[in-house]
């Protein structure tokens, strides 16, 4: 768009006639972009006057830039056109989506312009808002512009006025009439924008205010307050922060701003923004603090309720997770500026998963909120809590807590959450584990928090329901824990985890009657590792249904190999994880696996250890293991005699065998004790009609003990060690030498 040659001639002439280019900074063109820029909540703004190539700005906010060229500018075209630009969205706006000024620095969104007249009508420049985010503006906004861009147009002729003496003097009602009308422009620039002006006599400290102002405090005109009253109107709260503002800018003799509340005689509270500048004395006024007031109530309410969205859980109304970190962080500065020291402590519920399977998450959500308040209740009143994830929360402790200290609020905590929840007359039970961690020399936040979940691990794998503090020699354990789950998930990922299968033997003939499936894995480098050494891994609650998968397809796959080469075999017994029976998908998907692969439950042995069985939910471990004996699988007891409640065990569960572990078998020849140990869980489990098995048989004194004791069945390595199902065909231990030397001992 071209403007006539002639007209911009003209318009350049009058221009640089007012001499503002390239003048210093004045302050009362400052004030006005202030104000536009805090009444239109943009990034910037700007009184631009439009050269011959470039655009200038004499008063600028939320910019350093003094200047532009004229090519792309919006300002520009709002001059050639001779009217009002809105614009929306400059990116998709095809007449500026290719300026420097949308593409680059400062990357312009949104522009409304609205051009300044000069005194004889020359379109001299723009009074512009910006923003770097589109959509900000609209027409509603544009008759508010339109209102300062007159103030402009008036200071500017003021300033061109002065320039002038004799013109000065020759119109001094005309300018007394144009600033009467700029003082009414403003004031109706104030009602609109709800925005009311102050002016606060240093020396005398009296106040005046603006109607809108006073329509804002919703109080009476006044001719005059006096400082005191002026103050009393705020919340005490707030009151120092106000107090300490205006300080600021009469100690500087510069602007200050504050955000506080008000209690209006009705006595509820307002939020207001208080912008003062401080102005030098002259020979007509003293020293004074002008500036404006602004009524923020709805903009504060709504950034409050969306901080407290943003940093407290909805369930619970404790901190999130995002809150925590940023406590975290400032206890962190007071605890480095201080040298005093605290916990963290991290909180995980057992045995809430069971409740909300059996329940519902809408009754788990019902025990969420209580054990939160239970929490706050116990803990220190300065301590932070945070709903940490699903069932973990999370704690800081004061400065200056003691260890002792950090033990028992672990132990108030544990005891608190313990105490059964009454929903609607049914009594639940849960407990938590507590891991904690003290902060100390180089240990910053995400350490802290490691150690403390560290501690909490150990703790539910080894002692749940009592509070753990972090040890150094945990990170031994937690780093072979990790090596073993990297080894195992590297096994899983290149397809070099087998099954090795041992052979369980008639003791009496040799002949083997069943194979228990062992995990076996080769690393890259190619040496064969047992489970024993990946442990840790199988312990994992997440791994270890993966092997469990895993192994479950090896022995749908092997077992006809197996079969073929071994007819007199009648089972191969599979090793159960913690993980597996407290799946309520277990049992089906076993089964339903079976079926695809055609294989009978029948030939399956699930063999389970007693720690197994002493997990919260035994009522959902029975029921798993209930429905696989149903469908034909039989149930082994594995290390049976190392627990605390064999005999309870092989009441309540649907036990068919048990396996006495190989500790007692390696010790029965030598120790007397151990001997009347064994024999006497041979003698208990043949009386409730359970088979045996003894594990760990190495020698042949071990296997004559056993058939003396009367034991049928034995797997160890006077056999076979586990093999791969290649050489299980291959298997054959022929007649045993000791046979009727155990007839004559028997008889």
């Amino acid at each position: 768009m071209q403007m006539d040659d002639k007209i911009e001639k003209e318009r350049l002439a009058t221009l640089h006639s007012l001499k503002l280019l390239d003048t210093a900074s004045q302050e009362r063109f400052e004030r006005v972009t202030r104000f536009c820029s805090e009444l239109f909540d943009c990034t910037i703004s700007l009184i631009s006057l439009v050269d011959a190539n470039r655009q200038w700005f004499l008063a600028k906010t939320g910019t350093e830039v003094r200047e532009t060229s004229r090519d792309g500018s919006f300002c520009s075209y709002a001059i050639e056109s001779g009217r009002s630009l809105l614009v929306r969205d400059a990116l998709t706006d095809e007449r500026f989506c290719t300026s420097p000024l949308v593409t680059g620095l400062p990357h312009i969104r949104s522009y409304l312009g609205q051009p300044i007249v000069a005194y004889d009508g020359s379109l001299i420049g723009v009074l512009c808002v910006i923003d770097q985010r589109p959509d900000r503006f609209d027409e509603k906004h544009l008759s508010q512009l339109s209102v300062l861009t007159k103030i402009v147009e008036d200071l500017i002729d003021a300033h061109q006025q002065d320039l002038d003496a004799t013109y000065n003097l020759a119109h001094l009602r005309e300018r007394s009439d144009r600033l009467e009308q700029s003082n009414l422009i403003f004031a109706q620039a104030e009602k609109v924008a709800n925005i009311g002006s102050w002016e606060l006599h240093i020396e005398t400290g009296k106040m005046t205010y603006s109607a809108e102002s006073y329509a804002i405090l919703e109080r009476p005109d006044a001719p005059v307050w006096k400082i005191e009253d002026a103050l009393n109107i705020y919340d005490p709260e707030d009151l120092s922060v106000v107090q300490a503002a205006l300080a600021k800018a009469i100690a500087t003799q510069g602007s200050a701003q504050a955000e506080a509340n008000i209690i209006v005689p009705s006595g509820k509270k307002k939020r207001l923004k208080v912008i003062g500048q401080y102005m030098q004395p002259t020979l007509e006024n003293p020293a004074r603090l002008v500036g404006i007031m602004q009524d923020v109530t709805e903009v504060h309410q709504a950034q409050m309720a969306l901080q407290r969205a943003a940093d407290y859980d909805a369930l619970t109304n404790l901190l999130n997770r995002h809150a925590f970190d940023r406590h975290l962080g400032q206890q962190f500065f007071e605890h480095r500026r201080s040298g005093r020291d605290f916990f963290a402590l991290l909180l995980d519920l057992d045995g809430f998963k069971d409740i909300n399977d059996t329940f519902g998450h809408l009754v788990g959500d019902i025990v969420l909120k209580e054990i939160s308040s239970r929490i706050v209740e116990v803990v220190p009143t300065d301590a932070v809590v945070a709903r940490w994830g699903g069932d973990e929360f999370a704690v800081i402790t004061p400065l200056g807590t003691s260890e002792g200290e950090a033990t028992t609020i672990g132990e108030k905590l544990i005891g608190a959450i313990s105490q059964e929840v009454d929903i609607s007359g049914r009594k639940l039970a849960i407990t938590a584990t507590c891991g904690l961690a003290r902060t100390g020399e180089s240990v910053v936040a995400r350490e802290l928090l490691r150690r403390a979940d560290l501690a909490l691990y150990h703790g539910k794998a080894r002692e749940p329901g009592r509070t753990h503090h972090y040890r150094l020699d945990l990170e031994r354990d937690n780093r072979l824990r990790h090596e073993a789950i990297s080894l195992v998930r590297s096994a899983l990922t290149d397809d070099r985890m087998y099954a090795g299968y041992q052979p369980i033997v008639n003791l009496r003939s040799n002949e083997i009657v069943g194979f228990e499936a062992l995990m076996r894995l080769s690393t890259r480098s190619g040496e064969r590792l047992t489970a024993l050494q990946v442990l840790p891994a199988i312990l994992d609650p997440i791994l270890s249904r993966d092997i469990s998968d895993r192994m479950l397809d090896h022995f749908c796959t092997d077992f006809p190999a197996i079969s073929a080469g071994q007819p007199s075999v009648k089972f191969v017994s599979l090793n159960a994880t913690e993980a597996d029976l407290l799946s309520r998908d277990f049992a089906d998907s076993m089964l339903s696996t079976f079926r695809r692969r055609k294989i009978s439950p029948d030939c399956v042995t699930l063999e389970i250890t007693e720690t197994m069985l002493l997990v919260n939910d035994s009522a959902a471990v029975q029921a798993v293991l209930s429905k696989l004996r149903a469908a034909g699988v039989e149930i082994a007891l594995d290390d049976f005699g190392t627990g605390f409640s064999s005999l309870t065990h092989l009441r309540d569960f649907p036990i068919d065998k048990v396996k006495i572990d190989g500790s007692f078998v390696q010790k029965m020849n030598t120790d007397h004790q151990t001997r009347l140990i064994v024999q006497a869980l041979i003698a208990m489990a043949q009386n409730l009609g359970k088979e045996v098995i003894a594990e760990g048989v190495e020698t042949d004194e071990q296997r004559d003990l056993l058939l003396q004791m009367g034991c049928q069945y034995g797997q160890g390595y006077l056999f076979s060690p586990a093999e791969p199902v290649a050489k299980v065909a291959a298997l054959n231990f022929g007649f045993v030498p000791a046979y009727d030397n155990i007839v004559a001992l028997a008889g």
